[in-house]
């Protein structure tokens, strides 16, 4: 039997046991025909949601849904407070992110910046940190998917500024409605919104260097019937930097992307709803001497059928062509490894999934699904199948459990979150993750939590010279080192929300993470066998706020000299890395419906460095970053 078949088995016996979770309220009923647009659906099994009221309340977010996920168990950034992650030893470039299901490349400014969404458009955020839906495809890893703010045909607004940003979105009505006049009565609403940032004028009264970052959002909707909408949703980015003259080598450059969505949702019936789209998306990232760049065009079709009371079924395809393009100065020392690694090509990708949500019981709920995907690209071809099932079952109105199982496929990178950076590497093959985990969660009395998760995590085939190696540089020789990366461990939380007047968490995750190929293993070297999180917040009443949260990473594993490959020595470790954020908020009352507040926020309050790579021989050396502190002050109001 192959290593693959007894792993698979393995994780096959860990997720079958019986079990049960709690059933919300039914999520099968289909929304009236003249919304057209499903709402109110339940968050997936094994999923979690983060909600932006809950974000806002949680210090170094800085009111941002997306930063919050560092906070959930399982996740552990690249370094602290850069919103780049390892997700249950998934390596960065193995996490998709993406917006209304249209993929983002780019997810934050400046590395430690903002979200390059205005908070304001996000209602939640799903964190599929082991097996993600089967919409969700060509990614061998969790998946972080932020869901947009319904259309409300109404008047609405709100803006901030900060010392380094200022940021407002808008959204109104308009074009009557059918019938007599009504509240929320107008077949159209318009959304826009962006954020310019300060940074540029902020540096260059200190110093030669410039830094400054943008980002747009237009969202137009549209009734075209009591059975058709059409909507448009436009986003986009930019960020530049420039070191400046410092006497040393240039360094600097600039990347942006932006993505153009139009879909038409048609309501057959009560129970069934077709939804077509297409996605035109430009990305480009560069400096004077190199530059890549994608353009991009996807077309999608997902069709959803309520089968029963408690049965829903849905089926999608989509098709997907790039064409990557560089351009880069023959006498560059980059030269080499660019040319390699993203070369002027065509990419097509086709893919289909069928689902099917299964609720034999209001205490039961099975979700089965299958994804198909084919690659081409260099004259090389792939094809992937990929199972996967997630269930939620009721012991208790208290008590409920999760299961879920899953492959999924992704061609290899190892860059996260570069614009136009995709690796062409398709003839060294697919990488391939097989992933499970098994959760429990009891309620207690006033929406206090406990929940607890055991997860296992194999990635073969994998490109990931980040945590194999603690390797930050582009460099083209990393194709030919393929690995196995296997991850085991236990998640704990005991929580309340935020947003009560006493709210908080303690979040604990124990885990494990090796690295392996046929000729070398070693304990990965991003390995962080213990992390701990807690908040605590506090409502003090006349509108006044504050919340603190202790951050702790034990010590990355010391790196071997002189051992040819990276090996790591688990016992040996570097120093472990503790933080404490802080927010502060007061909030005023304006009119009926209108709000003023007035936020003071910093993360890492402890000014504390982190060891990022730790070197040994003879003796041992350590590299470091920061301290990196991280302050805000600002206003915000909504209306």
């Amino acid at each position: 039997m192959s290593d693959h078949a007894k792993l698979a088995l393995v994780l096959l016996s860990c997720a079958v046991s019986s079990s049960a979770r709690r059933a919300a309220a039914d999520p099968m009923s289909a929304p009236p025909a003249v919304e057209v647009v499903v709402e109110g659906e339940r968050t997936p099994p094994a999923t979690t949601r983060i909600t932006r009221e809950q974000a806002r309340a949680l210090p170094g977010t800085f009111g941002d849904p997306l930063r919050a996920i560092e906070a959930e168990p399982g996740v552990t950034p690249i370094v602290s407070g850069l919103p780049y992650f390892f997700v249950r030893g998934a390596p960065p470039a193995n996490v998709g992110f993406f917006i209304d299901g249209v993929d983002v490349p780019l997810l934050y400014h400046a590395f430690f910046g903002p979200s390059v969404i205005h908070p304001g458009l996000i209602e939640g955020v799903q964190l599929h940190a082991g097996v993600a839906p089967v919409e969700y495809g060509r990614f061998a890893g969790p998946v972080v998917a932020a869901v947009t703010r319904p259309v409300s045909y109404q008047l609405k607004g709100e803006g901030n500024v900060r010392a380094i940003d200022a940021g407002a979105l808008v959204e109104a009505p308009f074009g009557g409605c059918d019938g007599p006049a009504r509240p929320e009565c107008a077949r159209g609403s318009v959304l826009v919104g962006g954020r310019y940032s300060f940074t540029g004028l902020v540096l260059s009264l200190l110093s030669t260097t410039k830094l400054e970052y943008w980002d747009y959002q237009a969202r137009a909707s549209y009734r075209l019937s009591n059975r058709d909408e059409l909507r448009l949703f436009a986003f986009g980015a930019h960020d530049f930097f420039d070191a400046g003259s410092s006497g040393v080598e240039k360094v600097g450059g600039s990347t942006q992307f932006h993505r153009f969505d139009l879909r038409y949702r048609h309501a057959f019936s009560r129970d069934t709803e077709l939804t077509l789209g297409a996605t035109a998306g430009f990305d480009r990232t560069g400096d004077e001497t190199s530059l890549v760049r994608d353009r991009s065009l996807r077309a999608r079709a997902e069709l959803t059928h309520t089968l029963g009371a408690r049965s829903r079924l849905r089926a999608g395809a989509d098709l997907r062509l790039d064409a990557f393009g560089l351009e880069l100065d023959p006498a560059g020392s980059a030269f080499h490894d660019f040319s390699q690694l993203f070369p002027t090509r065509d990419e097509l990708s086709a893919g289909s999934y069928l689902s099917l949500e299964w609720a034999p019981t209001s205490t039961i709920r099975v979700v089965p699904g299958l994804r198909v995907d084919a690659y081409h690209s260099q004259g090389s071809s792939a094809f992937s199948v990929d199972p996967r099932v997630a269930a939620a079952f009721a012991l208790s109105p208290q008590v409920s459990v999760d299961y879920a199982l899953g492959l999924s496929h992704q061609p290899p990178n190892f860059i996260p979150a570069i614009p136009g950076a995709q690796v062409a590497d398709l003839r060294g093959g697919l990488q391939e993750a097989l992933v499970a985990s098994a959760g429990v969660r009891y309620d207690f009395w006033s929406e206090l939590s406990a929940q607890a998760t055991l997860f296992r995590s194999a990635f073969f085939n994998a490109l990931d010279p980040i945590g194999g190696a603690r390797q930050f540089r582009i460099d083209a020789d990393v194709l030919a080192q393929r690995a196995t990366i296997s991850s085991v461990g236990l998640e704990l939380k005991l929580a309340r929300p935020l947003t009560k007047r006493i709210g908080g968490f303690v979040a604990y995750t124990l885990s494990h993470t090796r690295e392996a190929s046929q000729s070398w293993a070693s304990v990965a070297g991003f390995d962080r066998p213990h992390v701990l999180q807690a908040a605590l917040g506090y409502d003090f009443g006349a509108g006044v706020r504050a919340a603190v949260r202790a951050v702790y990473y034990s010590g990355i594993p010391a790196r071997l000299i002189g051992t040819g490959r990276a090996r790591f020595d688990g016992s040996r470790r570097g120093a472990a890395y503790f933080r404490l954020d802080a927010r502060l908020e007061k909030r005023f009352r304006v009119g009926e419906h209108g709000a003023l507040a007035i936020v003071a926020e910093v993360l890492n309050a402890t000014s504390t460095t982190e060891v990022l790579r730790l070197d040994c021989g003879n003796v041992c050396r350590s590299e470091t970053a920061g301290p990196v502190v991280l302050p805000s002050v600002g206003v915000e109001a909504n209306f």
